[in-house]
């Protein structure tokens, strides 16, 4: 369904909400959705930068289940290396490391994805040594994602990234909030609870959807940090 549709089928039982508010409502309810049963899988591209740790994640990841460089998987590293090699004292903040190593693994750190390549003893600070240092060649990364859905926007002729047999989920959900608005004149804890039934029933579908590998394309929208 179109958003003017879910918004349409929404104001049959809500006529006094208007669009603006349904919007919003729709896009809670799909980062609801795509939280609790991972439907959406996206794969997000991004070059590395020689010298760089960093790369910014974009906001509608919600995890990460497996990283690429340069075609191959590479494991997520426990915990966080000792030293930060990411700043250096170049003009622009950034120097490559002089050695170089195939042994590479990633790690989040504050809304970010972490980049290194093992050598031992690589990088050293105030007497303390780390075998990570940050990558040191311009390779692609590819991240495989648990994603949410791109919320919607004034366009009414949108539909929703969610499979469309799962649309109706979205009505389910907003007419179940909005059954229990406190003061509005369709209040009806009755009527929520049926709704909220069937969006968990429907959640419920969804997930074993999910464990089948549904896949939807990613952009390259992951950026390099700036310092």
């Amino acid at each position: 369904m179109t958003q003017k549709q879910l918004i349409e089928v929404i104001q049959q039982h809500h006529p006094n909400m208007g669009e603006s508010e349904i919007r919003t409502s729709l896009n809670r309810a799909q980062d609801v959705f795509t939280a609790k049963t991972e439907i959406i899988k996206k794969t997000y591209t991004q070059n590395s930068v020689a010298g760089r740790r960093y790369y910014t994640l974009d906001p509608q990841v919600l995890r990460i289940y497996k990283v690429q460089f340069n075609d191959v998987n590479i494991p997520r590293l426990v915990g966080v290396p000792l030293i930060d090699d990411d700043e250096f004292d170049s003009q622009d903040g950034l120097t490559a490391a002089s050695t170089s190593s195939n042994d590479r693994y990633w790690y989040i750190d504050n809304g970010r994805v972490g980049i290194v390549e093992k050598v031992s003893e690589a990088v050293s600070r105030d007497d303390k040594k780390s075998d990570y240092q940050s990558v040191s060649v311009a390779k692609e990364i590819r991240l495989y994602t648990i994603s949410q859905a791109v919320d919607f926007t004034a366009d009414l002729a949108e539909v929703s990234e969610i499979p469309s047999q799962y649309h109706d989920a979205l009505v389910y959900k907003v007419l179940a909030d909005a059954y229990l608005r406190a003061g509005a004149a369709e209040f009806n804890p009755q009527a929520s609870q049926l709704f909220d039934v069937k969006f968990k029933e429907t959640v419920i579908d969804a997930k074993k959807e999910a464990r089948n590998n549904y896949m939807t394309s990613g952009s390259s929208i992951i950026a390099p940090t700036s310092f």
